[in-house]
Order: C-alpha cells, then structure tokens, then sequence
C-alpha cells in the first residue's frame, strides 16, 4: 500500500510540474513574441519630445549655461538624470545643450569636489548620485570630436573620482569597503537633515515614531545612503545600505578608470598612473565579489555578511552596460531575463515575497533601467532582445501620451488632479500604468523623454 501510494505521489508531482511548466513557457513565450501595440504612435511622440527640450531649459545663478531639467516643479539639475538626458539630446541632434549640461555638473565638481544629488540645493548636496559624468564627457566628445572640451574636463573627472575613492581621513564621504578596490555609496547629511528625512521615511514607510532621535539618525542615515543610489527606496539593501558594495558604483568607477586611459591616450597625457592595470584590477574584484555563479548574475555584495544580496535586481545588467561582463556571464544574465520581463517591459528587481511597497521594486518599469538594458543587450550582440525591450518601453510611454492612466490622482494637498493627454510621465508600472506609488508621478521630459528617444532610434535604425 505504501509503495502505491508513493508511486501516486511521484506520478501526480510530475503531472504538477509538467502544468506548472507549460504555464511559465506560455509566459515566456507570450513575453518574447511580443507584438508592439503603438508603434504607429511612435513616431508622433518621438516629434513631440524633440520639439519639447526646450520646453524644459532653465536658468539658474548657480550655473554658467542653461540645462536642460528633468521637470517644471523641480527645475534643480539631477545628476543621473543628465546622463540620460544627454543622450536624448544628442540622438535629436541638440549636442550645443548636451555640452551646456556636462559643462555645468563639471563646474560643480570644480568648485566642491563631487556632483550632488540636486544640486546645488541644500538637501541635494549632502549625498551625490550614481556618477555618469565621465561617461557623459565621452558620449560627447565622442559626438563632437572637441578635443579642447576633453582637455578641461579631464583634471575634473580626476578629482571627482577622488571624491569616489578617496581613502584618507580628509574625505568628505567614506566610500570605502574592508575590500580594498570596491566601494559603497555614502552620504553626508547633518543631524538635523536626517531627523527631517525620518519625517518623511515614516509617513512612507509607517516606520515607528516613538524611537529615541539617535535610533532615528541611524535608521535616516541608511536610506540617505540608499538615496544616493538614485533608488528611492529599494529592497535590494535591506534597509542597511551602508554595508554593501555597490554593482553599479563599482561598473561605474571601472568606466572612470577605463576612460581615463582612453582620455590620456587621446589627449597624449603623461602620468604615472597606470589606468588600464587599475580598470583591470576592478574588473577582476567584481568578477570575484560581484558575480554569483549559483544565480548566473552580478549582485550587490554585503560585505558586513559576506554574502550576495537576497534580491535580484536589473542592475545585473550594469556590468554589461560598462563591457565587464565576459560574453558567458552576459548569456547567462540574459537567460535570467524573464525573472525581470513583463508585458510592460523590465522591472526592477525579480519577484518578492515581501509585500512591502516600493518605488524601485518588483512592481516597478523605470526608464533608466530599459535604457542602459537596451545598451547592453546591444553591447553583446542580443540586438534582438534590446528591440523588444525598446518595443515595449515605447509601448508603455505611448499607452499613456494617448491615454493616461490613471487619468486623476491625489496632490499632497488632498486636491484632486486631472492629468493631461499627450504628455511624457517620470514613472510606471509593470502593469503599464503610471506610477503613483509612495510619490504621485509627474509630467516630465527629462530621463523618460530621453529613453524614449534612444528607444525609438534603436528600433529604427538596427538591423
């Protein structure tokens, strides 16, 4: 009796196992067949965004050339943001603003060492971003061949990486990690800054506000830090942001040091330092930190536990965007692709258990993310995969340029608001909706304008 009742067992588990397969394959192939649902709006929004930059140019004493800003409410320069942006600009031919832009974020690490989250606003100088400048200064020498705009921009790119690697007692962040060569992100806010950021985290968080101020300044201090990712807030730190190694931070500096290189042999600069052997060096310590062969994917490291990150998330792609990744790691990474993918696009971290709402998780579609995932998918030949991501990003932009949805949301007044057709939007979901979730999201330009338009030229012009 027992025997037959294991051989039931056994029979029904495979049956299980075969529906639950058939399931996830029709999933996935219903994914990667995708069929764009818009594509005769495309080229109408991609009008509208190059006929709108310069909706968005501001002026501020703080700079010496107007910018281009990421929306009308928040008219400060982001520093990711810009990034972004400039690619944007220079696929719609508009080089002479991308210029203006780097130009000013260069101006500000001149004068204070680093690039602020904002700047220069109060809150947005205590912490800084993920650091793009440098390969905002290629992309447009790159454009422009001006070889006098590359001279001024090197020593500031030397001194900003400073500020990114700087070991000693002077520096103004610790980004230091017990792993000498990866780094973290870190900030420096005041005390007083981090008991007003704690007023803010716990309407969004429901965190407990009866806490001692130092149990508050500790908690505060963690997700200032986790800001500085450009991840407001996210799973994938685990609320202790301070304790890991950064993926994208360190594939960043790696593209600091890389081009470096590429700039001293350009420029015929003489120095000591040997670029190349250092880009080398990083490379080899995220292959050995980074990569987790068990997943088939780069993670954050906790260096506290000596461990990965317990959440997967699309930054996986960032060592593909930098070309660290070997071309085995880069088909395993896109084998892991459907943890990401939805009908909507590429969400940013795999699925959860934990219910927890935020904005750069599971449910989440972030222009960004598709952008440097497009670039990398086309970095390694996976022209075809970086069309359907592109695809569905346009998809996503332009279901809601026709139709937003939701069409009214709450202001932080309580009022109600009507959103606008024929409009561009910060933020969506994996439902392809726009995203609402813990800040009501805006018109913009800026990043999305920007994705969309890499987007929309990679469709077109890849074979």
């Amino acid at each position: 009796m027992k025997n037959k009742l294991n051989v039931i067992v056994f029979v029904l588990s495979i049956v299980l196992a075969s529906c639950t397969g058939i399931k996830k394959d029709n999933i996935t192939e219903k994914i990667k067949n995708y069929q764009p649902k818009y594509s005769k709006n495309w080229k109408e929004i991609d009008t509208y965004i190059q006929k709108n930059w310069d909706s968005e140019l501001t002026k501020s004493s703080d700079y010496e050339h107007i910018y281009i800003n990421s929306f009308k409410y928040a008219p400060f320069m982001f520093y990711w943001d810009s990034y972004f942006i400039n690619q944007g600009l220079l696929i719609h031919g508009l080089d002479e603003i991308a210029k203006w832009n780097t130009l000013n974020i260069l101006s500000v690490v001149e004068k204070f060492g680093y690039m602020g989250n904002a700047a220069i606003t109060p809150w947005g100088m205590n912490r800084s971003q993920p650091p793009y400048l440098s390969a905002m200064v290629r992309d447009y020498f790159e454009y422009s061949q001006d070889t006098s705009f590359l001279k001024k921009a090197y020593p500031i790119l030397v001194k900003e990486y400073k500020f990114w690697t700087d070991t000693s007692s002077k520096a103004i962040e610790n980004h230091c990690t017990p792993i000498k060569g990866l780094y973290r992100f870190s900030a420096h806010p005041s005390r007083g800054e981090l008991l007003e950021l704690f007023k803010e985290l716990s309407s969004r968080f429901n965190f407990d506000t009866t806490i001692t101020d130092d149990e508050k300044v500790k908690k505060s201090f963690n997700y200032a830090v986790e800001a500085a990712t450009g991840m407001d807030f996210t799973p994938r730190f685990e609320g202790r942001c301070p304790d890991f190694a950064a993926l994208e931070l360190n594939c960043l500096i790696y593209n600091y040091q890389s081009n470096f290189d590429w700039m001293t042999k350009i420029l015929k600069i003489k120095t000591d330092t040997n670029w190349l052997q250092i880009a080398e060096n990083t490379k080899e310590l995220i292959y050995k930190y980074h990569w987790n062969e068990q997943k088939g994917m780069f993670m954050d490291y906790d260096f506290v536990n000596k461990r990965h990150s317990k959440v997967a998330t699309v930054v996986t792609f960032q060592p593909l965007w930098a070309k660290i990744a070997t071309k085995s790691q880069a088909q395993r990474i896109v084998d892991n692709l459907p943890l990401f993918e939805c009908e909507a696009g590429i969400k940013t971290t795999e699925p959860l258990a934990d219910t927890t709402y935020y904005q750069w998780g599971q449910k989440s579609v972030w222009s960004p993310m598709q952008h440097i995932i497009g670039i990398g998918l086309d970095n390694y030949g996976f022209k075809e995969i970086a069309k359907r991501v592109a695809s569905k990003y346009l998809d996503v932009v332009a279901q809601n340029y026709i139709e937003p949805t939701p069409i009214s949301f709450t202001f932080k007044d309580g009022s109600m608001k009507t959103r606008k057709k024929e409009k561009t939007y910060e933020k969506y979901t994996y439902e392809g909706k726009i995203n609402d979730g813990e800040y009501m999201a805006a018109e913009m330009m800026g990043w999305t304008a920007a994705a969309y338009a890499w987007s929309f030229n990679y469709v077109n012009s890849t074979k």
